[in-house]
């Protein structure tokens, strides 16, 4: 115990006895050694909380609230954002026991879960309850499509009456609020929206629903218009997409034979494409006129047919007159006076085919290609690009199809700019991680400065020490050489200590020594004269 008493009562004039600079280096160390272990100390003790929920409704953020209250746990707000944080061991828990409180600012048909016990509901009553549960379902669903944050719905439930036709019809209104960042709902997506809306409510009409966004804007705006609908190609919209892609297919196809030829960014190619949005309908009857023209030409179909013979015989002399309407005639004139006639009729049936062609709208109705290559080409180099990219996009010249095919010299002057933009961007990159590669280099020398003046610190006060009792080693006995180890004051506090003399230290005096032990040893006559007239200049 006294030792240690003795060893604290020496520290001060140990610390006089430290330079200035091992006076900062231990200062450093000392409050780097206390930064940490704040750090480490706040950083088990302190409680890490990760966020719950975020962008809640005011009613749902109240319903957690209150929950997180009578389950003792300790949460923050963001009244800003609707934000609760609990502590992260928690999170997983019980977001799982409050998901289901969760109505997202709307309820639904949850409004009936306590109603059993209601007693004397009106059926007015009752129609107000459906109709609030009714619309809360369907703002839940709407809500859960891609790029809508909210939306409200206003139903106006259809009046029942004992007459059909008093019977009315129901209306309904959507409000839809889009998302940071997310475009306005597509035609076809507001009428997927209207037919949720319609499948879900009895005698409701597509046509009695109005939906708008949080800009003011109607849009299911003629929406139902007779042939909005019919077909993806016959709104202008559409009609674009559609030839927008053609048009890029076309150039894609055209610069993938090009571009190996010439290279990435050395030909441009636009292609204008024509198309034929009409639908059209052609109907064709073939009529056989003779029966071998038929399919069946060995059992042509006969209709009717008419056979008549008829024969005369005679004594008297007489003269006939043949007729030949299609019958086979036979006549005698003589004495005998024999006739035979015979009349065939056959109808046949007159076979057609009837064909049906349908013309689906799109179809190509002409195609004007632009080709444009970087540099002076000749005819010859013209001719061979218009036959690859007509190869390429299906050139057809009945389709009064066209190709240009030019060159001239590409204005780089973007390109450049672009690629200088591109250089600075990446100089800046590679300066910010410099920076951060220059601080981490900057904290890791330090952290090895502070540790090898610790180390050094360490090590002269082990020589000191060691000089010190070697000194002691020669004057005291074993029992005094045991109370300077132990530091029991029986060292002298003033006592003058010297620096240890580095023998491997250059400097000029031992750059001259080292060059004369050179010469003596490459010249050793040379060097005993010198010696020689030094002694006889001493004698004299």
């Amino acid at each position: 115990m006294n030792k240690l008493l003795n060893f604290f009562k020496g520290l001060p004039s140990k610390w006089k006895a430290l330079s200035k600079r091992k006076k900062i280096a231990s200062i450093i160390l000392t409050i780097g050694i206390l930064i940490a272990l704040a750090l480490l100390i706040l950083t088990k003790t302190t409680t890490k909380y990760a966020v719950l929920f975020s962008k809640l409704d005011s009613n749902d953020a109240t319903t957690v609230i209150a929950k997180l209250d009578a389950l003792k746990v300790a949460h923050k707000e963001d009244s800003s954002t609707n934000t609760i944080s609990v502590p992260a061991s928690k999170v997983d828990n019980l977001r799982l026991q409050l998901a289901s409180s969760l109505t997202n600012g709307s309820k639904g048909f949850e409004l009936f879960d306590g109603s059993s016990g209601k007693f004397g509901t009106t059926d007015a009553e009752f129609n107000v309850e459906y109709q609030r549960a009714l619309q809360g379902e369907l703002e839940k669903t709407i809500k859960s499509l891609d790029g809508v944050d909210n939306a409200r719905v206003t139903l106006v439930m259809p009046k029942d009456s004992v007459f059909v036709k008093d019977s009315t019809k129901a209306t309904a209104s959507v409000t839809i609020k889009m998302k940071p960042g997310s475009s306005s709902l597509s035609k076809s997506q507001v009428m997927a929206i209207v037919s949720l809306v319609s499948g879900s409510v009895s005698n409701l009409p597509k046509e009695n629903i109005q939906v708008i966004d949080d800009k003011m804007n109607l849009l299911s705006k003629d929406l139902f218009k007779t042939g909005d609908n019919s077909d993806s190609s016959s709104t202008a919209e559409d009609r674009n997409k559609v030839q927008q892609q053609l048009e890029s297919d076309y150039e894609k196809k055209a610069l993938d034979v090009l571009e190996a030829a010439y290279g990435k960014g050395k030909v441009k190619v636009k292609v204008n494409a024509e198309l034929n949005f009409d639908a059209s309908e052609t109907d064709s009857e073939t009529y056989y006129n003779n029966p071998t023209d038929q399919k069946d030409t060995k059992n042509p179909v006969v209709v009717s047919r008419h056979d008549t013979n008829s024969s005369s015989n005679g004594t008297s002399a007489s003269s006939g007159s043949p007729t030949n309407n299609n019958t086979s005639n036979t006549i005698t004139n003589g004495g005998n006076n024999t006739s035979t006639s015979t009349d065939s009729t056959v109808n046949y049936d007159v076979s057609s085919e009837k064909n049906k062609t349908v013309k689906s709208p799109g179809d190509v109705k002409r195609l004007t290609i632009s080709v444009l290559v970087d540099g002076n080409i000749d005819a010859a180099t013209q001719d061979k690009i218009s036959n690859v990219v007509g190869n390429a996009v299906g050139y057809d010249t009945k389709r009064g199809d066209s190709i240009s095919v030019e060159g001239m010299s590409f204005d780089k002057t973007a390109q450049k700019a672009a690629q200088k933009a591109l250089d600075d961007m990446k100089a800046e990159e590679q300066a910010a991680k410099n920076q951060k590669m220059y601080i981490a280099i900057g904290i890791v020398s330090a952290v090895v400065l502070a540790a090898l003046i610790v180390l050094g610190v360490r090590l002269i006060k082990k020589r000191r020490a060691a000089k010190l009792l070697e000194a002691e080693e020669e004057d005291d006995d074993d029992t005094q050489n045991i109370d300077v180890v132990v530091d029991d004051g029986t060292i002298q506090e003033n006592k003058q200590k010297f620096a240890p003399i580095n023998f491997e230290r250059e400097n000029e005096n031992t750059h001259v020594e080292n060059e004369i032990k050179k010469y003596a040893t490459t010249k050793p006559d040379q060097v005993v004269d010198i010696i020689k007239a030094w002694l006889a200049n001493d004698e004299r």
